[in-house]
């Protein structure tokens, strides 16, 4: 198989991170397991470049009407669709409080988010319609707050979602109706069987499946798909990140894209050679959530932005290492709740002169869904 070299392979200089200097609190084993030191340079911070041309041909040119905000800069340009992601209404009682994921099922056009005290409310018809679903009773039970899908070719996409609320890993397909459950590890460092909430999960493959607890002790692991059981070792701690709140695989070459929220990092960690390998800067103060790649292209979701201001959605590009565009639901588009995004996720359908692109974000305290339209208009 073809090996890509890793993104973000700044390897400028000389010296460690002081944060993840401690020998034996970088990685901890339960019993047979090994664990390697990791191999860190400085953080770097990503620069921004405008891009005239994305990685798709440009929307067919429109004429907006005057006023219309528009947020973004370059090929990058969105405006809100407001009509899109319409929340059901047995659901709006809960909107306030969302905390929650957007995931994507790129086979249907599907798109579905995890809504707490709800479940899964699934978008489908180009966004244009809604639903919630009735699935297993444990997806309402805590808060649905990080997931992942992997899509297979002879059977339904496998769905695994992290629970902060509960504690628990669950696993199941898209008919939602059957969902396995993982409870807290069992041994170091996770000894007294408490404080773990995980928030976030990422399939390496079909077999394995990644683990952050961002709100717990901050270790990232992983864990068998079936049986579903934890494999023992475990990465990372409060010296890694204080909240390591998102994780995603990078299927270019295997690697793992750790969202260090407070920090405002995103730390590339190789899980064959257990190594960090680059850690990227986005401008401080952005307290990034998660990643969604699509191509060469990640979306950076955050709760704040620069001096506390609503968060942003910086889009990365991996293969540049540079922000090509800073997308302001609240502050350009008007979305009033969108204070502080928790995740974001690409939404492209159609080909060719019918294809649209858009970002599907939720944000948090007030919670919220929305969606924004990539457009080319004359300026």
């Amino acid at each position: 198989m073809k090996k890509h070299l890793p993104r973000f392979q700044l390897y400028v200089c000389a010296g460690t991170i002081g944060l993840l200097l401690a020998r034996a609190g970088f990685a901890h084993d339960l019993p047979g397991g090994v664990a390697h030191d990791a191999d860190v340079t400085n953080a770097v911070p990503l620069p921004f470049a405008v891009e005239k041309h994305g990685p798709v041909r440009a929307p067919k040119a429109i004429q907006l009407a005057p006023g219309t905000p528009v947020s973004g800069q370059g090929f990058w340009k969105f405006i809100a669709a407001r009509s899109l992601t319409p929340v059901p209404p047995a659901a709006l009682p809960k909107l306030t409080g969302a905390h929650g994921t957007i995931i994507v099922d790129k086979s249907t056009g599907i798109v579905y988010w995890g809504l707490q005290g709800v479940g899964w409310i699934g978008f489908s018809n180009r966004l244009q319609s809604s639903w919630i679903v009735q699935g297993d009773g444990a997806f309402t039970s805590g808060n649905l707050h990080g997931a992942d899908l992997w899509p297979r070719k002879k059977n339904l996409p496998l769905i695994a979602a992290a629970d902060n609320v509960s504690g628990k890993i669950y696993l199941t397909d898209t008919t939602f109706q059957h969902a396995e459950v993982l409870s807290a590890p069992v041994g170091q460092p996770y000894v007294d069987g408490k404080n773990f909430h995980p928030t976030d999960v990422a399939f390496a493959n079909e077999h394995e499946l990644w683990i952050t607890d961002g709100y717990g002790k901050a270790w990232f692991t992983s864990a068998d798909v079936s049986p579903l059981g934890y494999r023992g070792k475990f990465y990372g701690g409060k010296g890694f990140s204080q909240t390591p709140h998102g994780i995603t695989l990078d299927p270019h070459d295997h690697s793992l894209l750790l969202a260090a929220r407070p920090e405002g990092q995103i730390k590339r960690f190789d899980p064959v050679r257990e190594q960090v390998r680059e850690i990227a800067s986005l401008p401080a103060g952005s307290t990034v959530c998660d990643l969604d790649l699509w191509g060469d292209y990640a979306l950076a979701p955050c709760l704040d932005g620069p001096d506390k201001t609503p968060g942003p959605i910086y889009i990365i590009n991996l293969k540049t290492r540079a922000i090509v565009a800073t997308i302001k639901p609240k502050e350009d588009l008007g979305y009033t709740d969108a204070q502080h995004i928790h995740d974001a996720a690409w939404y492209v359908t159609g080909s060719g002169r019918d294809q649209e692109v858009y970002i599907v974000f939720t944000n948090w305290n007030p919670g919220g869904v929305g969606a924004l339209k990539l457009v080319n208009f004359g300026e």
